[in-house]
């Protein structure tokens, strides 16, 4: 949903409710006084009739006449008939008897109410219920009186109510719908730039002209259109230097890193001081080994980014003796531990790649880890998925680190790298790693409390699995 869309949505929606919940009140309060009048006006009508009854009662009573129930029926009776015409009913009790009924139909007990307001047949009535004075204080009268016109006003007002509340509305949302399209118009401005500029179309601008705000927000878009267009060449010539100088160092590498090595060993052999043949020697061994080391990783980057991986079954149990096999030495000389969990039998990849991975992630653990540390190597399953993990508890990465974390040739401590060979390039192989096999990379870090990383891949059920 568009955005005027909402505003125009919601702006309606509350001056409606608003105006129903106005309206809604006042009509109820208003019902509420008329149907409270007709009760007084029916309470009044009742003693009127109660007094004028008590009054021909007395008159009875006074001239040495016996009250029973024929007399009570006859007394009633003429006041019925008359007041029957204004569509009113009576009707006498005494002692839980009915001494007169009412037209129509019957109740079977005494009322227990003063007054009340019912529907009967689909008609309204107001019922008084009141016993006269003293001596006849044992005679209850009962008043009705239809009010179904008192329904029918309310009825018409509610008519009334839906029909305006109908036309205001249509008229507010056709003023709201031309307000507030000439409103966002320079939203749909701003949005259409931003659609071109996220297309590639870098040099597109805003072209509004205004003081209010959707005017500096246009000069504000232009400025950052202008900064983004800028560190979008920059970042694209550096990522083109940074790719060439990748593939270009892996393979002009070779040929000088066999030349020294053969000049190593040859100076291992020759007759010279031997402390300074050792020491030459050793130390063009080292560095040819470290950067035989780095043009393998480049190769290795620079395969991944070419071609794609087929996926086969992977034992577990295989992938973890070989790298267990692999990181043993480096173990022992660092008095370090490794300590393998699995819970799975096999996952679907590469086994080459997936050792290589797994390699790369435990030895920045045990570069980053201290003497007599533990590092968990894990296979198991989570969301139908499973999960190969390595962790460590070194001394971690700070949030800016894990962002740069798999950048070629990033290193979080450089003088760590250097010190123990490293180039910057393992991370980024594991990047690229689990881009080729299609899989999810996660890497959780905290300073001084150890670094996590997953690698989250198919789970291979019902095959042969095969190293």
């Amino acid at each position: 949903m568009k955005f005027w869309h909402k505003v125009l949505l919601i702006v309606l929606i509350i001056f409606i409710a608003t105006l129903d919940i106005s309206i809604f009140t006042i009509m109820q309060k208003n019902w509420a006084l008329n149907l409270s009048w007709e009760i007084e006006r029916a309470s009044s009508e009742q003693a009127l009739i109660a007094n004028n009854i008590y009054e021909n009662l007395n008159s009875v009573r006074s001239r040495g006449s016996m009250l029973n129930e024929d007399v009570y029926y006859d007394v009633v009776r003429s006041y019925d008939n008359y007041y029957s015409k204004q569509g009113i009913a009576l009707e006498m009790w005494k002692d839980n008897r009915r001494v007169f009924p009412r037209s129509g139909e019957m109740d079977s007990a005494m009322p227990a109410f003063t007054s009340r307001s019912i529907e009967r047949n689909g008609n309204h009535i107001i019922q008084i219920a009141k016993y006269l004075p003293s001596p006849d204080d044992d005679l209850l009268l009962l008043y009705e009186r239809n009010i179904n016109s008192l329904f029918a006003v309310q009825q018409d007002l509610n008519h009334f109510f839906v029909i305006i509340n109908l036309a205001m509305g249509l008229c507010l949302m056709v003023l709201l719908y031309c307000a507030i399209r000439h409103l966002t118009k320079p939203l749909l401005m701003l949005s259409e730039t931003t659609k071109q500029i996220a297309d590639g179309n870098y040099v597109k601008r805003v072209a509004l002209k205004s003081k209010d705000e959707f005017g500096e927000l246009a000069d504000n878009f232009n400025r950052m259109a202008e900064a983004v267009e800028r560190h979008v060449t920059e970042l694209l010539h550096m990522a083109e230097e940074k790719q060439r100088l990748a593939d270009n160092l892996a393979h002009e590498l070779r040929t000088p890193l066999t030349g020294m090595k053969g000049f190593a060993d040859y100076l291992m052999t020759a007759n010279c001081n031997e402390e300074e043949r050792l020491i030459a020697a050793g130390y063009i061994q080292s560095e040819t080994l470290r950067l035989n080391q780095l043009a393998n990783k480049l190769l290795e980057i620079s395969d991944l980014k070419h071609e794609s991986c087929p996926l086969k079954p992977v034992s577990i149990e295989h992938l973890f003796d070989a790298v267990t096999n692999i990181e043993e030495p480096q173990l022992r000389l660092a008095n370090q531990t490794l300590i393998t969990n699995r819970s799975v039998s096999a996952v679907m990849g590469d086994f080459d790649l997936l050792v290589s991975f797994l390699v790369n992630c435990i030895d920045n653990a045990i570069h980053a880890s201290g003497e007599n540390d533990t590092i968990v190597l894990s296979a198991y399953e989570e969301n139908h998925t499973a999960v190969l993990e390595v962790r460590d508890e070194g001394c971690g990465m700070s949030m800016e680190q894990t962002k740069n974390a798999f950048e070629a040739f990033y290193r979080s401590d450089k003088s760590r790298s250097r010190e123990h060979g490293g180039a910057g390039l393992g991370l980024s192989l594991c990047k690229h790693i689990a881009e080729s096999l299609d899989a999810k990379l996660n890497l959780y870090s905290k300073m001084n409390e150890g670094t996590k990383i997953q690698i989250i891949l198919q789970l291979s059920n019902n095959f042969t699995v095969t190293p």
